[in-house]
């Protein structure tokens, strides 16, 4: 029998570990242990601002250790949410369980781009990096698609405890593949003490919001995973308030991981075929669109409309995404190699700020404290895009105006 390569390991990993039974539901799940539609959109923002506090720290442990070693730590966080839920209830336990899954998100997001790099160099393949990320991607989207095709019918008849068992049982034998992944050859930081990766940690980000050729993108890329963060959690919002049936819930979860699956696997040729400032002009425009979808299905809340538009919020989300993985690549070409997961770090921290601050602030927006007025949905959404299409327009501004070309590919220094 012929023996997997490392990469095709990873991704059957991240395809077993990102079957989500419980996601497609995780409103209805929220509420049977007593939290609201507000709360649930309020936690979600606090636990992406909590992912920034491990965000740089998780990359310089990759720095420092073997990113095989951290992606197995990423997996092991997500398996004790499974088993903190399979085993207790109540809103605490809802807290502790999203708190080791920001920690496992922050582990994941800044290593396993930065482990491909290291496998392709070593093999010197390096150009097969944007290819081999959108093929994780796609095992990524491809799991949770897989998963929602049975989720609604799953809780429907068993509830959620047959939906966190297979997440258990899925993640440890991911968690065992990991273990025969190798260990690739990769530089080490410079910094050797705690207080010497801080202020290598300040050089880089100071560098990286200096540096022309990708400051900008950085930004603009977390502006956008802030606005798909922003509509996927209020999507089961959007379905509960219309009353539409549980497999609905399921089926948009579905048709979600399957254009991002789609985008994940042919970023390359959506790359070449628009460039990347035309990939970024389309995403924008597609982003505009599925606001004004968004703004439509919760002023009627009927459930069939609501379904329609997430189709086409789906579209953008998946463009959203491939601009993403796109982006990336850019960042890794040009970035010293021993800072290269600290930077994906510092990437993945401003989109988590942006996401973030973005769902907070919406909750307060729909349901102030103190027993104040609050926005419908519909009103917040528009206001919310008018803010979002504003900076999109000044950063795309400042893109085609640059003075330094796009080409100029001079390393990122570190002070």
């Amino acid at each position: 029998m012929k023996q997997l390569n490392p990469l095709n390991k990873l991704d059957l990993a991240c395809f077993l570990r990102s079957q989500l039974y419980l996601a497609p539901v995780l409103l209805l799940f929220y509420q049977q242990n007593g939290l609201s539609i507000a709360d649930y959109v309020m936690i979600q923002g606090i636990f992406q601002l909590t992912g920034i506090i491990f965000e740089i720290p998780c990359g310089y442990i990759a720095d420092v250790l073997s990113k095989k070693k951290v992606l197995i730590l990423a997996f092991v966080c997500f398996f004790l949410r499974a088993a903190l839920w399979l085993s207790f209830k109540g809103v605490y336990i809802i807290l502790l369980g999203e708190l080791f899954n920001a920690l496992s998100r922050a582990f994941l997001s800044g290593v396993y781009d930065s482990y491909i790099y290291d496998y392709l160099k070593s093999t010197n393949k390096t150009r097969r990096m944007l290819k081999e990320c959108g093929r994780t991607n796609f095992a990524m989207s491809g799991g949770a698609m897989f998963a929602a095709i049975f989720s609604a019918m799953l809780f429907d008849r068993y509830g959620t405890i047959i939906l966190l068992s297979l997440e258990f049982i899925l993640t440890l034998i991911s968690i065992i593949l990991l273990t025969t992944l190798p260990n690739p050859p990769s530089a080490k930081p410079h910094a050797v003490t705690l207080k010497q990766k801080f202020t290598e940690i300040k050089d880089t980000a100071i560098a990286t919001l200096k540096n022309k050729n990708i400051n900008i993108y950085i930004l603009y890329s977390a502006l956008l995973f802030s606005t798909t963060s922003l509509f996927c959690w209020c999507f089961q919002s959007l379905l509960k308030m219309s009353a539409a049936p549980v497999f609905m819930f399921s089926f948009v979860y579905v048709i979600n991981h399957a254009l991002r699956a789609g985008f994940s696997y042919y970023v390359n040729r959506l790359k070449n075929f628009f460039g990347l400032n035309r990939l970024l002009v389309v995403t924008t425009f597609l982003c505009l669109y599925s606001f004004a979808c968004m703004i439509l299905s919760f002023y009627f809340k009927l459930p069939n409309i609501a379904c329609l538009s997430l189709i086409f919020v789906c579209i953008g989300i998946g463009f959203q995404l491939a601009f993403a993985i796109a982006n990336i690549n850019h960042i890794h070409t040009f970035a010293l190699e021993e800072t290269r997961a600290t930077i994906s770090s510092v990437n993945n921290m401003l989109q988590q700020t942006i996401s973030g601050l973005s769902l907070i602030c919406f909750k307060f927006v729909i349901a102030p404290p103190s027993g104040m007025q609050g926005l419908s949905f519909a009103q917040a959404f528009f206001v919310f895009g008018a803010f979002y299409m504003a900076f999109f327009a000044i950063l795309l501004y400042k893109i085609y105006h640059k003075k330094t070309p796009q080409t100029s590919k001079q390393p990122l220094p570190l002070n």
